[in-house]
């Protein structure tokens, strides 16, 4: 049989010649990330640095241009303000704003909600030496920050001798500061543990507390401490006896649901 030689192609490159390969180009490192995000926060910063100099310049260029008639108007608008601030203020003092009032009954403590925009209301029993005591520790606090904001009403019901409005709360919890808004309960406090857990909590621990939800007009990085040097948080050991909060003999009236509307 005739066999038909193979022919081979022989490559013109050495057998052992290494070939050069090109891999794809693979992501940035760490170190490449971090830079590039330190360069991106230093842009973003510099701009907002430019705007808020740009807004200054703009507020100065408008002040250093105002007229006469400019003068006037602001002068009229901030008479205006304070005349309807003062008009507040002796509409409040009318309603026995800035003062720590207690109520006889449940009767009043409705009239006081539906006159008032925003109410603080301690509710409490004076049965046993405990309960009088924490009830005298929130009655200090209250009392001097009702003198401070006259835009809310504080009052003090005991609970006990109003059953009905106290279920019909949900009051079940004693000391509990309940507080109300447009005839509605917007926020409550029950016993010491929302204040740390200690009966040593300052009255600037209760107003920052209050302030949060909006039961007070107060802004902690703006307004001053009622007293200087005053701490307005007390660091303190988790109150683990619970001997800041009494169980009320009311809550065995009735689990019913919370009446948040209060305007009936």
């Amino acid at each position: 049989m005739e066999v038909t030689p193979r022919v081979v192609k022989m490559s013109n490159e050495p057998e052992n010649q290494m070939r050069e390969v090109h891999l794809p180009q693979g992501g940035m490192s760490a170190e490449q990330k971090l830079q590039q995000m330190k360069a991106k926060v230093a842009t973003q910063m510099m701009r907002a640095v430019k705007d808020t100099e740009k807004a200054i310049d703009d507020e100065i260029h408008t002040l250093d241009n105002l007229n006469k008639t400019d003068l006037e108007n602001i002068r009229r608008k901030r008479m205006l303000e304070m005349k309807k601030k003062s008009e507040k203020m002796s509409e409040w003092r009318q309603k026995g704003h800035g003062t720590y009032t207690e109520l006889f009954d449940q009767k009043q403590w409705f009239e006081e909600v539906k006159a008032n925009e925003r109410t603080i209301c301690l509710f409490y029993r004076n049965t046993t030496n405990a309960s009088d005591k924490f009830t005298q520790i929130l009655d200090k606090h209250l009392q001097e920050l009702a003198h401070k904001h006259m835009e809310t009403r504080f009052l003090k019901l005991n609970a006990e001798k109003s059953p009905f409005l106290a279920q019909k709360l949900n009051i079940v919890l004693l000391p509990t500061i309940l507080c109300t808004k447009d005839n509605f309960t917007h926020d409550r406090i029950e016993g010491f543990d929302p204040l740390g857990g200690t009966e040593s909590f300052t009255t600037e621990t209760l107003r920052a507390r209050l302030g949060k939800k909006k039961n007070i007009d107060f802004d902690p990085l703006v307004d001053k401490p009622l007293q200087a040097g005053k701490r307005m948080y007390h660091t303190a050991t988790s109150n683990k006896t619970g001997k800041s909060i009494y169980a009320s003999k009311i809550a065995q009236l009735g689990d019913d649901d919370d009446w948040d509307d209060i305007s009936d």
